[in-house]
């Protein structure tokens, strides 16, 4: 097995601070910009709760020195960084905003985590509430900062992802041959919001929505219409894949869905992609039903994950015995690299 291991999907922690010293006018002189926030919450959920944090998570001081620490100690060649307050940026209402936000946030990573190290890889915010704003930052984004795809919110956007207003930024994304990925952690207008503790609607909250993004882009053409498109759907496991196949594999023999290949197939065409957690049992079975080339380890870092429990997840992964030694390697990297093109 190779030990070159790749993250797919760790996490900044925003400086709000800095960030606003990022954006531009006219919001920077006019603007009524929350020193303490400025992005909506996730949901009503995220908020002060009885909830014991391991230690070594959410720790508000990792910057890009403690992420190449992290790195070197976990055995990682690169980590693809996502945002923390950005992934409730699909619950931006205002487009302006979204667009100066955007440019902000996208100049911040650049600078003080690309510009560190060539192992901190960047995945942009893009202000789909301007459809046109955000093929123009996703262009910029990946050929100005360097940039390896860009961030679809799993929630909070309307229309839905997969509907026909935002194929040109899917044709833009596959012209410039650059991931995009739905990140999930928005748990709002699912219907088990309404849950009153926090890890039932977090153990929903994260799937579900890839579960209706993934099923949304299939059943409505996007991977038809942008056979080059490549997509990931993150932080959410695996296990609901089998249950999205056998779902539309049902519908068809009802007859009523209309799609140009076997749901499998969308799956197998190596263009979407997992991330997977070390120990959860359904990863076998997913890989029995599409085979391995969808999943990709992520470490989730700095959030619900520390040091120690990363290291024992990528041991979980390469002592597991329902797993072949090529399917750890593919998961462990080969995936990740061929997903960010890095």
């Amino acid at each position: 097995m190779s030990n070159k291991y790749v993250d797919c999907d760790g996490h900044v922690m925003e400086k709000v601070d800095e960030l606003i010293s990022c954006v531009g006018e006219p919001f920077k002189t006019t603007g009524h910009m929350n020193p303490r926030r400025m992005l909506p919450s996730l949901d009503r959920f995220h908020t002060p709760r009885l909830e014991e944090r391991k230690p070594g998570t959410f720790d508000p001081n990792v910057g890009p020195e403690k992420w190449l620490q992290f790195l070197e100690k976990m055995g990682l060649e690169f980590s693809v960084l996502y945002p923390t307050e950005g992934l409730a940026f699909g619950q931006v209402a205002f487009p302006p905003w979204a667009i100066a936000y955007a440019k902000a946030y996208n100049d911040w990573l650049h600078a003080k985590y690309l510009k560190f190290s060539p192992r901190l890889k960047g995945i942009a915010l893009i202000p789909l509430q301007d459809v046109s704003a955000a093929v123009t930052e996703l262009r910029r984004a990946v050929k100005d900062l360097g940039m390896v795809g860009a961030m679809l919110p799993s929630n909070g956007l309307n229309p839905h992802l997969s509907a026909k207003h935002f194929w040109p930024v899917y044709e833009e994304a596959a012209k410039l041959d650059c991931a995009l990925a739905v990140h999930g952690g928005c748990y709002g207008d699912l219907g088990f919001n309404t849950y009153t503790v926090f890890p039932a609607t977090r153990a929903l909250g994260m799937p579900v929505p890839l579960a209706i993004a993934a099923t949304g882009m299939i059943v409505d053409g996007v991977f038809d219409e942008f056979p080059n498109l490549r997509v990931g759907f993150l932080e959410g496991g695996t296990s609901w894949i089998p249950m999205v196949l056998d779902r539309l594999e049902r519908e068809l023999e009802y007859g009523g869905l209309r799609i140009r290949r076997k749901p499998v197939d969308y799956f197998r065409s190596g263009r979407m992609f997992v991330s997977c957690e070390g120990n959860e049992k359904a990863l076998a079975y997913a890989i029995e039903r599409v085979g391995p080339e969808p999943f990709m380890f992520a470490s989730d870092f700095p959030h619900e994950i520390s040091l120690d429990n990363c290291l024992e997840e990528i041991k979980e992964i390469v002592e597991r015995h329902d797993l072949r030694d090529e399917h750890k390697d593919a998961i462990l990297g080969v995936n990740a690299r061929q997903f960010y093109k890095i």
